[in-house]
């Protein structure tokens, strides 16, 4: 692999996230086009590349922030025997450029002249109600990658749950968070657009994929009347988010809990004190 294959392999990666020498699932191999390596091209000069040749690739990545993972068949379910899938992920321990900009993000859910913050609420909200379809209902961890393939949810789910957050904040009234409150602006088909440009960035991410349901999506040819299912690579990434960028919630969380326990015990002993005291 020279350098000028190396940047062909980078820009399909960039572009596409994952690689997969013989894809499971039914799915085709993705063909060469212009200016583009083909999905079987990209694995055949990864796989055949020399370990000198590999270190470069993995260093020219990590100047990005990045990482390139293989999986084998027996790893995870979906890939097919024989085959070897590539995951491009962001490396927890590095900083991306700033060249990999949120503009695709505010630019996909900005319906009028919303501020980015709200928007980035917009986001958040989406992302953790997707995660409760694919993870809560499922009695599933985050850490439960092999289970990827069962999580999925029509876009109509996610549309009513985030109907549901919304009364809920309501029903708060001045107690509702501050920042949440922009959210109550919505109005029309505002959700149903959202949930759409959501779900339409997933799957560009690779993070999503479609599942038609023939009953669910009769007629339908819109994100929300689809079925969807998260990818090997959405789960990789949903794994990894879990323990970089989470976990420091989780401890926050636990912490309160002990807190909260010692006030509790220290209160009891000075009842018992006081009990004592009064005897």
């Amino acid at each position: 692999m020279n350098m000028t294959e190396m940047g062909e392999v980078v820009a399909y990666l960039l572009r596409y996230r994952s690689a997969e020498r013989t894809p499971g699932g039914g799915r085709k191999r993705r063909a060469a086009r212009e200016g583009q390596l083909s999905e079987r091209d990209v694995c055949a000069l990864i796989d055949d590349a020399s370990e000198a040749e590999r270190e470069a690739l993995r260093d020219f990545l990590a100047g990005q922030g990045l990482r390139l993972k293989a999986f084998e068949s027996g790893d995870y379910p979906g890939i097919a025997p024989g085959s070897r899938y590539y995951a491009l992920l962001p490396d927890p321990e590095l900083e991306q450029p700033p060249l990999y900009t949120r503009e695709p993000v505010f630019e996909a859910l900005k319906l009028r002249q919303e501020s980015r913050a709200e928007l980035a609420q917009w986001y958040l909200q989406l992302w953790l109600l997707m995660h409760t379809l694919l993870y809560t209902r499922y009695n599933r961890a985050l850490s439960d990658v092999s289970r990827y393939q069962e999580a999925t949810f029509a876009g109509a789910e996610l549309v009513e749950l985030m109907r549901d957050q919304l009364e809920t904040l309501r029903s708060l009234g001045e107690e509702a968070p501050e920042s949440s409150r922009m959210l109550l602006e919505e109005r029309g088909e505002d959700i149903s657009r959202r949930v759409r440009a959501f779900i339409d960035l997933q799957v560009r991410a690779g993070l999503l994929e479609g599942l038609r349901d023939a009953e669910a999506s009769a007629g339908a040819e819109e994100s929300v009347g689809e079925v969807w299912q998260q990818t090997l690579l959405g789960a990789l990434e949903s794994e990894q988010i879990g323990i970089h960028q989470l976990g420091h919630l989780q401890a926050l969380a636990q912490g309160r809990a002990q807190g909260r326990y010692r006030d509790e015990d220290a209160y009891e002993a000075d009842i018992d004190e006081h009990e004592e005291t009064q005897a």
